[in-house]
């Protein structure tokens, strides 16, 4: 068993994420916590055990994980003779706004985690920094929780097969699709029909793993490549003409939402990337 408690000094509160205790190897015992704790990520190497929180019982198994949100009554006890966990105790201003709305994660729970590997290294990545006699283990170890954070978002999820690495695979040949036929009528039953899911689901899981809504990673890939027009291959043809060719049936339209990723009007981009090129 290995544990840190590291000194918090003033310097550390102001991080945006900093460390709080960490251990590894660790034969979990019985807590309760009535008012909470601060935030925990709990890997389960070996055995089993439960976690009740807000009214619900998880069922804790060897490569999931739990993650307990500040202040949030818990508790949780082996259901196997041994548990063994590895674990992580983290604050700091950040991890909320992180949690909530990069995440989307509202409360405490189970996840099942589809790289546990990469969880048990940021672990022991912060057990090696605080065993160290290194400088600034406090902005060190910030970095480490940072990335954990967005290990949950991309290898954790509440339901199996769901994370955000495995649906970005699944969602490959139907990015590969909208890169070859950008310039085409997309509908939302055919892509979904595609991908082997029904529309709705096609946009819930589109967003969390992408993070834009699929219209407008369409209307992003459509403005990319009326750039290249706008630039390197016809420097001299109609806006218009560009929209058609980049999927957009309305020039305006298309005006439009160059303007809103781009900040400015399609021809004030030719205009100002052609003259720096003088």
């Amino acid at each position: 068993m290995r544990r840190q408690i590291p000194i918090i000094t003033e310097s550390d509160r102001l991080l945006p994420y900093y460390l709080v205790d960490v251990g590894s190897g660790w034969k979990q015992e019985h807590i309760v916590r009535e008012k909470g704790y601060f935030y925990q990520w709990i890997q389960c190497m070996e055995g089993e055990g439960e976690l009740r929180t807000a009214g619900k019982t998880f069922r804790v198994k060897e490569g999931m994980a739990m993650l307990l949100l500040k202040n949030e009554p818990h508790e949780y006890y082996a259901l196997s003779p041994s548990w063994i966990v590895d674990w992580i105790v983290f604050d700091g201003r950040q991890v909320e706004p992180f949690l909530r709305y990069m995440a989307e994660i509202q409360n405490s729970g189970a996840f099942y985690v589809i790289r546990p590997d990469i969880f048990i290294s940021r672990i022991q990545q912060a057990l090696d920094i605080q065993q160290s006699d290194r400088p600034m283990k406090g902005i060190q170890c910030s970095s480490v929780i940072y990335a954990l954070l967005t290990d949950i978002i991309q290898y954790a999820s509440v339901q199996p097969n769901q994370s955000a690495d495995l649906l970005t695979h699944k969602l490959k040949p139907l990015l590969d699709y909208i890169e070859q036929n950008y310039n085409q009528p997309l509908a939302l039953e055919s892509m979904a029909e595609l991908t082997g899911v029904t529309p709705q689901h096609l946009c819930t899981i589109f967003k969390k793993t992408i993070n834009v809504r699929i219209f407008q990673y369409i209307n992003s890939v459509r403005i990319k490549k009326s750039k290249e027009l706008l630039l390197h291959n016809h420097p001299q043809m109609q806006i218009k003409e560009i929209a058609t060719l980049t999927g957009f049936e309305d020039a305006n339209y298309f005006s439009t939402v160059f303007k809103q990723l781009e900040k400015i009007s399609p021809n004030e981009f030719r205009k100002i990337q052609l003259s720096s090129r003088k």
